[in-house]
């Protein structure tokens, strides 16, 4: 690969859904420890005041923290039997944050709160697999049961057939109207053929919403691992938003050193699709063709495997599906001030350390 490349983009539901979860816990715990820091920074000069007060508070915060995280972490093991019963539970796990080895109640805090954003997302993500998994085959196996503690409405004694049926989107937060309105009218009709077709008509209803909702958790999530993956392997991204696979759209990266050149991602949502292509920032009266841009279309040809392979062990596939030669068609020139402005160079390189990480993909 050298030149301007379209990739067909796919991803495996449930593990695309547990790596974008696994990257905003790490942001969580990140933000813990930011605001740790602020919260110690704003105290500084009051400290040796404090220090006597500090040091009781401190073995009482431990202990509160120990609880919390007690009961972060039991609920995540009943997060994690639940998922076993669809044999994603390895996954799930080898994704957790992992607990820090000393007791140090900064780094406590950001732990529980890391875990608690994975499990609540893991939670409500396990939820819609699992209805999408019954509603497939008509019923709910025992092994994809959704446990009590995952069910948003309490389970009654006595249910009708809608209401069991609507317990697979409860989760989600408000029902349809199109829905309730089988619904509502499958309560209202005696048993009979007119009922089963009706209760035939909410389930295939009440799949295709969760396929939708499904649809659109997994387009948001490949837009957080893409671009965390490329930041990852030590590239400067322009913020990708979370519609870019659902309202396509543009975004760029590039690594210092690259100089006026960059890299163009375009979304194409309709098709599925990516393309790359590497550009040139220019400014008025420098639009020559220059012998560096093949020089940068193979530079991007040897970085894009990594990329791909990286993405691919995130749950995010790349199949290519048109490529160009180095030099067959120009490298696009774009005016400067239509393009993202990165950080400056020399001090971005200082604070990237991509070659580890490179090797530790390959």
């Amino acid at each position: 690969m050298s030149g301007p490349c379209t990739v067909l983009i796919g991803a495996d539901p449930v593990s695309i859904l547990i790596s974008a979860a696994a990257i905003r816990a790490a942001e969580a715990i990140a933000a813990g420890y930011a605001e740790a820091a602020e919260l110690q920074a704003r105290h500084e000069a009051q400290r040796e005041e404090r220090d006597a007060c500090q040091n009781a508070a401190l073995e009482q915060g431990q202990e509160s923290m120990k609880q919390q995280m007690a009961e972060a972490e039991a609920r995540f093991a009943q997060l994690l039997e639940f998922a076993s019963r669809m044999g994603v539970a390895d996954r799930i796990g080898a994704a957790c944050p992992a607990r820090p080895s000393s007791n140090d109640t900064v780094r406590l805090a950001a732990y529980v709160r890391g875990l608690r954003q994975f499990a609540d997302e893991l939670a409500s993500m396990l939820q819609t697999e699992a209805a999408r998994r019954a509603g497939q085959i008509g019923g709910v196996p025992a092994q994809i049961e959704i446990p009590a503690e995952f069910v948003a409405v309490p389970v009654t004694q006595k249910q009708t057939l809608s209401q069991r049926l609507l317990e697979r989107v409860a989760h989600l937060g408000e029902v349809p109207e199109d829905i309730l309105a089988v619904a509502r009218e499958l309560d209202a009709t005696p048993p009979g053929e007119r009922a089963e077709l009706l209760a035939t008509e909410l389930r295939a209803r009440i799949a295709a919403c969760l396929d939708v909702v499904q649809q659109r958790q997994v387009q948001e999530a490949t837009a957080i691992v893409l671009e965390q993956t490329l930041k990852d392997l030590g590239y400067q991204v322009e913020e990708i938003g979370s519609t870019l696979f659902v309202d396509g759209g543009i975004a760029h990266f590039r690594r210092a050193g690259w100089g006026e050149y960059m890299v163009r991602m375009r979304a194409n949502p309709a098709a599925s699709t990516l393309n790359f292509n590497v550009i040139r920032a220019v400014a008025d009266g420098n639009r020559e063709i220059s012998v560096r841009d093949h020089l940068a279309e193979d530079r991007w040809c040897a970085e894009f495997p990594v990329l791909k392979q990286a993405l691919e062990a995130r749950g995010a596939h790349l199949t290519v599906t048109r490529l160009l030669a180095a030099g067959e068609v120009p490298v696009q020139l774009v005016d400067a001030d239509k393009l993202p402005q990165f950080a400056d160079e020399e001090a971005v390189a200082e604070t990237v350390q991509r070659q580890p990480m490179q090797r530790e993909m390959r």
